[in-house]
């Protein structure tokens, strides 16, 4: 699979699908392949441009402060490589951040937004439970920090009912190729992100979900960003916990694909 040049790295990046471009950014879990069955499911519909970010998998991984803001311009950068004007852009977790930071900072490059398990800033629960992780990555390796970092992925009856998918997502997410120093900025990129007082900048038609039971990224915190964003909607999946995108599959696919087709994408 192809890797091009974005600003100070080599990113790694793939290409599914045809139609409307839409962008689709991972989290502090893993890379790309962390979230296939979701990015496979929305190649159906669209051309779907996913890529690992900074600092994991088998982009580059320099050792330098790393922040949404700069993410977000690794993803423009991306765009501009492979000959993306526009896009629907969908993000999930620290992706979500990056979302708010591509419309905020480059507007003209999103046509919707999809936030997903996100937050304009994290709260204290969330703050700690990512530097918690962080610690275990770095006083145990990534492994253990994978096995740690589940925990708050997975209501208790999905977790318990579901380990084959979960030790597999467990080794993806450890096995995602990056140093301690990528890891840990990437953690701090999280904790650091702050766009409550610029997400009225906002004006594109945006979507907003979260699991009710969500305790890394609260729904409160899709609340607030959804508060924030004139005109979102929100969508809170009962009974699923951050990685809701598994534990309503086929409801959230729907939900999404339905808002992303009610966006007017100019001739």
């Amino acid at each position: 699979m192809p890797k091009v040049r974005v600003n100070d790295i080599e990113m790694y990046y793939e290409i599914h699908g045809k139609g409307t471009p839409l962008v689709h950014i991972g989290g502090l879990a893993g890379d790309a392949r962390t979230w296939q069955r979701q990015i496979e499911h929305l190649a159906r519909h669209y051309r779907v441009l996913a890529f690992d970010n900074r600092g994991t998998g088998r982009t580059d991984c320099p050792d330098v402060p790393y922040s949404t803001r700069l993410f977000a311009n690794d993803t423009v950068g991306l765009m501009d490589a492979v000959g993306i004007e526009r896009a629907h852009i969908y993000g999930i977790s620290m992706g979500g951040g990056i979302v708010q930071e591509v419309a905020i900072n480059h507007p003209t490059r999103a046509l919707g937004l999809v936030i997903n398990c996100s937050f304009a800033k994290m709260d204290r629960y969330g703050a700690r439970v990512t530097e918690n992780i962080m610690n275990v990555y770095k006083a145990q390796g990534p492994q253990e920090a994978a096995r740690h970092m589940t925990l708050f992925c997975y209501t208790l009856p999905y977790f318990n009912s579901h380990k084959d998918e979960i030790d597999a997502k467990e080794k993806m997410i450890g096995d995602a190729k990056r140093p301690a120093h990528a890891f840990i900025q990437s953690t701090l990129a999280c904790v650091g992100h702050d766009a409550r007082s610029r997400l009225g900048q906002i004006k594109m038609p945006t979507l907003v979900n979260c699991g009710t039971e969500d305790t890394w990224c609260s729904a409160s915190c899709s609340q607030e960003l959804a508060r924030l964003i004139p005109g979102a909607k929100l969508k809170l999946y009962p009974d699923s916990s951050h990685f809701f995108l598994n534990e309503h599959f086929d409801q959230s696919m729907a939900d999404i694909l339905a808002f992303l087709g009610s966006v007017q994408v100019a001739a």
